[in-house]
């Protein structure tokens, strides 16, 4: 069995491993630090931490060498994706996105994922493993690499449901809005789910500070057949639990809504989606649906009717914005997460 990699630690719990070493748990500062300010690679990279604790680390922990990279580049609009590819042969995607004056990174939490929405890339390869802390953290150093500088937010929602790997997740957020290692705010941090109504109560009650962001999909009876997720948890069980979430943190809610052409883009759907979503503190992001290779049934929507969407949302009190994808040319737009590598 393989022993647990070093990054998978928080850094309380990396000053318990130490004490139980005998060592002194304040050691952990260090050791922090060199993983995620100087960006040690291995043990022996450990600058300031004696030979002796070194080698008692190298005896009870790995320390998994980082993942291969490819890099795509939009010609559009400068999108960056990233394909990792594990030593195990698992991969996953992340993307760097560029806007006027910030940058965004989107994490993979899973190497494909089990939740088989019918018109997401990501769902068509099904689950092949959830990502351990530190393959979650390796993305961010990549994508913090690639960026010349720290991004200025980051989202959960490239491949995976991270609520279906939400102690994985939850241990990369402390990682890396601890000060002694990335010292990233957790306000600038999103975390994007499908809908596990017990994360959404549980994530309510504890006291992180990350977004929370519910991928609505459509307001109806439809959203069944697009995510098979709506069987475990139904739409207004998702939206309580959502509606718990702000008032428990007094914080706003992120509703992703995905437009399809002739299926959830009429003014009688906005009228729906507003029923559906009253009495929560909330922001709806619109979003159009984005082909993947193979998917026919599906079209997207009209940017005309979507405009048209979101001036009945603003007509009634709802602040909105839709979005307009970037990184489609290099299948890295919303839902199109694959893990394809380029053809020679």
């Amino acid at each position: 069995m393989t022993n647990p990699d070093i990054r998978d630690f928080t850094r309380q719990e990396l000053a318990g491993a130490l004490i139980s070493l005998g060592e002194k748990g304040s050691r952990a500062d260090r050791i922090f630090n060199c993983l995620y300010r100087k960006d040690s690679q291995n043990f022996a990279a450990l600058s300031g931490v004696p030979e002796e604790l070194k080698s008692k680390l190298a005896s009870r922990y790995s320390f998994a060498p980082a993942p291969l990279a490819e890099k795509r580049v939009s010609a559009i609009d400068k999108t960056v994706k990233l394909l990792f590819t594990f030593p195990d042969g698992a991969t996953a995607e992340s993307v760097l996105i560029f806007n006027k004056k910030t940058v965004s990174a989107c994490i993979s939490s899973q190497s494909g994922c089990a939740c088989g929405c019918v018109f997401c890339a990501t769902g068509a390869l099904g689950f092949r493993r959830d990502l351990k802390p530190h393959e979650i953290l390796a993305q961010f150093a990549a994508c913090r690499r690639e960026a010349g500088r720290a991004p200025d937010s980051m989202v959960f929602m490239g491949m995976g449901e991270p609520f279906l790997n939400w102690a994985s997740v939850k241990t990369s957020v402390l990682i890396l809005s601890d000060n002694k290692g990335c010292n990233f705010p957790q306000t600038r941090i999103t975390v994007s789910t499908v809908g596990v109504v017990p994360v959404i109560r549980e994530l309510a009650e504890s006291r992180l500070e990350i977004k929370l962001a519910v991928s609505i999909i459509t307001a109806d009876e439809k959203r069944a057949a697009l995510t098979p997720m709506d069987k475990k948890y139904p739409l207004r069980e998702i939206i309580k639990a959502a509606r718990y979430y702000g008032e428990r943190t007094k914080r706003t809610v992120f509703f992703e809504y995905i437009f399809f052409e002739g299926l959830n883009d009429s003014p009688q759907d906005a009228q729906k989606l507003l029923a559906l979503i009253k009495g929560v503190a909330c922001k709806v992001n619109l979003i159009m649906y984005n082909p993947v290779p193979g998917e026919k049934v599906y079209a997207p929507g009209r940017f005309e009717k979507a405009r048209e969407f979101q001036n009945i949302l603003v007509a009634a009190g709802i602040r909105t914005h839709l979005r307009r994808e970037k990184g489609s040319d290099i299948a890295a737009a919303c839902g199109q997460l694959a893990a394809r590598r380029e053809a020679p």
